[in-house]
């Protein structure tokens, strides 16, 4: 190394060079980098923003392959500008790097790269490195597109080019990569090799940073356990305190820099470490750098980074251009993203930019409340003056007046109007002083709230949520209660004093029993409440515990080499099993109660006898630890789990050779029988599940999905499901048959050891290495939905206009009329002969109309009784029809590519309404009835007179079909809806341009506006429905839970709920009142909030947070005791 050596060696937010190859610590990553680059003659290395692929090759890769034993020569390019064709930029460096003299000033840029290329190979028989780093501008705006394609044909030829020892590594974030990859398409040299660089994780930070601080001058030592607090502080938001856990490496940079120049100059001073408030320092340091440009920077931080409640908020690329002076714009975002201060994202052809952390907005809205306060009291105190002025004016007055006439009284009287005056001023005060206390308040809380939706603790989200003061003006309250309700499936969590490795219910579902290493088992009411019966005696960890059949007993199994039978009520000695020579590990009734069944670390399974009496029979065969035993439904046969990778299915007696179930990759950590004993499910550390049938015959079906060793897995008591626990955090839910997506039961801390079924099926219980077990509802579904099952997808849903009843339509060929609440069995609406695309009801509620694939419309009584009128006509599917404002009339659209207006009565002949160039969609009618808007797959909409008469207004814009379209309630605006997953609002006049919604992932299948014509409901092929702001402002609300595409979304009268129908056969009902929700969240879970986070969110006390969260407690009949920590909870 030569030149100028920083003294520090953290370097901030810039990457590192070669001349800090010394300091840089990824080797392993280097290593496996460079193997894959050796070994292919292209590599696409790609990763997240602030992964370090600009450090690892330059500081890492590129210095290796400069080593003797490679001696490769270098070409890079590090950045790609604007004004600059990427082709002849490259042509350029490539001469300058590799001193092959001047680029020959003729030559187009695709020759120039070519004799480059030549030059290089008669120049030297060394092989050569292209590298092209942050390839993502060549995607920006303003791009000449003909140029980037010409410069990646150059770079297919160059590839391909018979040059020995020409190897090119193509760099770029990974959020580029699909438009790279489109743009690539059949150019399979440059893409067939890929290498991500993702995040380092906390526990590779520590050792880096911990290493680099003893290279700095001088050399500082700092403690493991300190950097490992302080990694935490800076890692990725939503995951858990765990070394594996992802760090913002330029964060982590910042910090460590500042961190050693503090303990430079004031030494290592006592206390922990706090990256936050280093944060505000650098931000502070970065604006002042800006000199003259700092105030037009904080502007744009303060006014459009950060929400009213402290949030991060987005800003794309040409908003941020058109707030800052346009000569200034790109000097201070480049200044801002390079600093890390600004996070930068491709969006839509262009790019959005949002504050690099939570803690960077938390210190940009203190210094947007501190402005505001500085303001507020520049402006009081002018006011002040004036008022002072004016007072000095009447004072002068009224003296001259009270020499007139005896001022006496007229003093009395200012005295007295001054006196109201400021006590109106001193009330108008406390009641401001109160507003902005609960406004930070509030804002506190919901910064608790998305911290918490962060690491998935959704059941300490909800009790945030309920702490809001002021709902109704809270940024995204509505939005957070949904996801958190739709999101949680958590009911209870249940406490140890050291890791809870099993938990089960009671044959009558009332009861939890759980074992732990803190040496006991535990006997819970299965709803939480009360005290728990302890039962303490086992000499070391309890592995294992399990109810009788008949829920009178309790078998532990334990380290101490030995199991206990217990009375589940706590009274009398327990019954000890002991003659295994290592750990018991499991432990299990027969179904008759008589008999148990142990595993053993001592390579053996045992069967005894429940009482104690008598010899076991001893089960051995494994070639390692055995870890779990079960017995089968019938009592007849034992499955037995090992270290050894194999189950075996022995006969209870001890009689005869076992079924031996091998093709697990690791240890076998469970088996369990199905419930009809014809099929074993399997649990291994090789992080798969099989599930085999129990005579050994056949290949199993593999569960894979667990990005961690799986400790158990059982069946569901009908047998078609399987529940497992995993070392990945979570339990999950599957078919049995290996179908579909599993159910994913995620907010534990660490690893899940086990999990459970009730005896009904209805919930699980699991058990963990983070001190508790947690019940979960085991469909995975949260609160605010209203599942009614179908035999087919349900196409559409709608309200009646009392908001009291729901009506669907489905493949299935019926419509059907429901409850709103869920309740009761529904009218079924059967006589069409194809499935229905459409039902709505007439506008007084008595009638209602479907639409079907048979051609034909129909109008029914919305009790059922009667025969339909049918309007017939059309000649292909009718996929919608809806009444007039007034009843009288129906408008149908159909595939034929015509819409026609019928009287609802079915008398005389419809109007047609034709134009339209492919299939009609949708059709609904104005308020006043007086118009048509209707929606087509010729990727337009069109408004027409509802007589027909004269020719439509046609909008169009979208890019894809367009399969919805409504009016608003005063008829002045069109809300559409497309397959090119925009929504647009219209003004139905057809005049200006509309304003465009867009976040959805798939096409978009219906739209509806509210009753106050205030918001828009979307539904989507992406399985979600979304609430906008009519006037496109904000970011929607999302709705998701369904398992298919969303078909239709529709506002009840009031405005209060929102229906959706699905792929997934159900339609469910979504609340919107913010007192329904409330009311929601708190019977959701029955957690309390715990004291911890009741300080940071809530700012009460030590004595007065216990004293709360004692009183939560008790109100469910629990005994407070000690309250755990909650992993990842942080200040605001």
């Amino acid at each position: 190394m030569s030149g100028h050596v920083d003294p520090n060696p953290f370097l901030g937010p810039q990457p590192y060079r070669s001349r800090d190859s010394e300091r840089f610590q990824r080797k392993e990553t280097t290593r496996r980098l460079l193997n894959s680059i050796l070994a292919h003659p292209c590599i696409t290395l790609f990763g997240p923003s602030g992964a370090g692929k600009s450090s690892v090759m330059q500081a890492g890769v590129i210095p290796e392959l400069r080593k003797e034993e490679h001696d490769f020569r270098i070409s890079s390019v590090e950045g790609w500008p604007p004004d600059e064709e990427p082709l002849a930029w490259l042509a350029r460096q490539m001469f300058s790097d590799l001193e092959l003299g001047p680029v020959p000033g003729d030559m187009p840029p695709s020759t120039a790269l070519s004799e480059a290329l030549r030059l290089a190979e008669r120049q030297s028989e060394r092989p050569l490195l292209i590298y092209l780093d942050q390839l993502e501008q060549l995607f920006l705006p303003g791009r000449e597109p003909k140029q980037v394609d010409a410069f990646f044909e150059s770079l297919d030829e160059l590839a391909r080019r018979p040059f020995r020892g020409l190897q090119l590594v193509l760099a770029l974030r990974e959020d580029y990569l699909g438009r790279f990859r489109d743009r690539l398409r059949g150019r399979r040299v440059l893409l067939e090799q890929g290498f991500r660089l993702g995040p380092l994780t906390v526990g590779e930070m520590v050792e880096v940073v911990c290493w680099l601080a003893t290279q700095g001058q001088p050399a500082q030592q700092w403690d493991r356990e300190e950097m490992r607090e302080l990694m935490l502080q800076v890692g990725l938001p939503g995951q858990s305190a765990s070394d594996t856990a992802e760090v913002q490496a330029a964060f982590a940079q910042i910090v460590c820099r500042a961190l050693w120049e503090e303990r430079k100059r004031k030494g290592h001073e006592a206390g922990p470490v706090k990256a936050e408030p280093i944060l505000h320092r650098y931000l502070q340091t970065t604006l002042r750098r800006l000199g003259p440009l700092r105030a037009d920077a904080r502007r744009l931080l303060e006014e459009h980074l950060v929400a009213n409640d402290g949030s991060r908020t987005l800003l794309t690329e040409k908003q941020a251009h058109a707030v800052l002076p346009p000569e200034k714009a790109k000097q201070v975002l480049e200044h801002l993203e390079q600093a890390a201060v600004l996070r930068a994202e491709a969006h839509q052809g262009g790019r959005y930019f949002e504050l690099g952390h939570d803690w960077l907005a938390r210190k940009v809205f203190e210094l947007k409340q501190e402005r505001v306060r500085r303001e507020e009291s520049a402006r009081s105190f002018q006011r002040e003056r004036a008022k002072r002025r004016r007072l000095l004016l009447i004072a002068g007055i009224a003296v001259g007046v009270a020499v007139l006439t005896g001022g006496l009284f007229v003093w009395a009287l200012q005295q007295r109007a001054a006196a109201w005056k400021a006590q109106e001023a001193a009330w108008k005060a406390q009641v401001e002083a109160t507003s902005q206390a609960e406004r930070a308040h509030d804002q506190s809380v919901m910064v608790g709230v998305r911290e918490q939706m962060g690491h998935r603790q959704f059941a300490p989200a909800m009790n945030l949520l309920l702490e809001v003061k002021h709902p109704e003006t809270s940024r995204d309250w509505r939005a957070l209660a949904m996801e958190s309700l739709v999101r949680s499936e958590l009911e209870i969590t249940l406490h140890h004093e050291d890791e809870v490795v099993s938990a089960a219910f009671s044959p009558d579902g009332q009861r939890i029993v759980t074992a732990s290493w803190d040496k006991t088992a535990r006997v819970w009411s299965a709803d939480g409440k009360g005290t728990p019966i302890v039962l303490s005696g086992h000499e070391n960890r309890v592995w294992f515990a399990a109810f009788s059949p008949d829920g009178g007993r309790i078998v532990t199994a334990s380290r101490d080499k030995t199991a206990r039978v217990w009375s589940a009520d706590g009274k009398g000695t327990p019954i000890v099993l002991s003659g295994h020579g290592g750990p018991i590990r499991a432990a299990a009734f027969s179904p008759d109660g008589r008999r148990i069944v142990t595993a053993s670390s001592d390579t053996t399974a045992r069967v005894w006898s429940a009482d104690g009496k008598g010899a076991p029979v001893v089960l051995s065969g494994h070639e390692d630890g055995v870890y779990f035993a079960a017995f089968s439904p019938d009592g007849q046969r034992i499955v037995t789990a090992s270290w050894d990778r194999t189950a075996r299915v022995w006969s209870a007696d001890g009689q005869g050779a076992p079924v031996v179930l091998a093709g697990h990759q690791d240890r076998v950590m469970s088996a369990a029988f199905s419930p009809d004993g014809q099929h074993i499910v399997t649990a291994s550390l090789d992080q798969s599940v099989r599930v085999w049938r129990a005579d050994g015959k056949g290949e199993p079906v593999i569960l894979s999905g667990h990005e961690g060793a799986v400790h158990s897995a059982t069946f569901s008591p009908d047998g078609q499901r399987i529940l497992t626990a995993s070392e990945d955090k979570t339990a999950r839910v599957w078919r049995a048959d290996g179908q579909g997506a599993p159910v994913v039961l995620a907010g534990h801390q660490d690893r899940v050891w086990f999990a459970a079924f009730s005896p009904d099926g209805e919930r699980i219980v699991t058990a963990s290495k983070d001190k508790t077990a947690r019940v979960w509802s085991s469909d995975g579904k949260g609160a605010p939905v209203v599942p009614l099952g179908y035999g087919d997808e349900v196409q559409f849903a709608a309200f009646s206009p009392d908001g009291e009843r729901i009506v669907t339509a489905s493949k299935d060929k019926t419509a059907r009329v429901w409850s709103a609440d869920g309740k009761g069995a529904p009218v079924v609406l059967a006589g069409h002969e194809g499935p229905l695309f459409f039902a709505g009801f007439s506008p007084e509620g008595e009638r209602i109309v479907t639409a079907s694939k048979d051609k034909t419309a129909r109008v029914w009584s919305a009790d059922g009784k009667g025969a339909p009128v049918v309007l017939a006509g059309h000649k292909a599917a009718v996929c919608f029809a809806g009444f007039s404002p007034d009843g009288q009339r129906i408008v149908t659209a159909s595939w034929d590519r015509t819409v026609r207006v019928w009287s609802a009565d079915g008398e005389g002949a419809p109007v047609v309404l034709s134009g339209h160039e492919d299939a009609v969609y949708s059709a609904a009618f104005s308020p006043d009835g007086q118009r048509i808007v209707t929606a087509s797959a010729d990727r337009t909409a069109r408004v027409w007179s509802a007589d027909g008469e004269g020719p439509p207004i046609v909008l169009s814009g979208h890019e894809g079909r367009v399969m919805s379209a409504a009016f608003s309630p005063d008829g002045q605006r069109i809300v559409t809806v497309s397959e090119d997953k925009a929504v647009r609002v219209w003004s139905a006049d057809g005049k200006g341009a509309p304003i465009i919604l867009s976040g959805h992932g798939d096409m978009i299948l219906s739209v509806d506006f509210s009753p106050d014509g205030q918001r828009i409901v979307t539904a989507s092929k992406d399985k979600t429905a979304r609430i906008w702001s009519a006037d496109g402002k904000g970011a929607p609300i999302i709705l998701s839970g369904h398992g298919g595409a969303v078909l239709s979304a529709d506002f009840s009268p009031d405005g209060q709920r929102i229906v959706t129908a699905s792929a997934d056969r159900t339609f469910r009902t979504w609340p919107l009142a913010i007192s329904e929700l409330s009311r929601r969240l708190r019977e959701a879970n029955h957690d309390c909030l715990l004291p911890e986070l009741r300080q940071i969110y809530l700012g009460e006390s030590d004595s007065q947070a216990l004293k709360t969260y004692e009183e939560c407690e008790r109100s469910y009949g629990r005994i407070p005791s000690q309250p755990p920590f909650v992993a990842g909870a942080s200040g605001p």
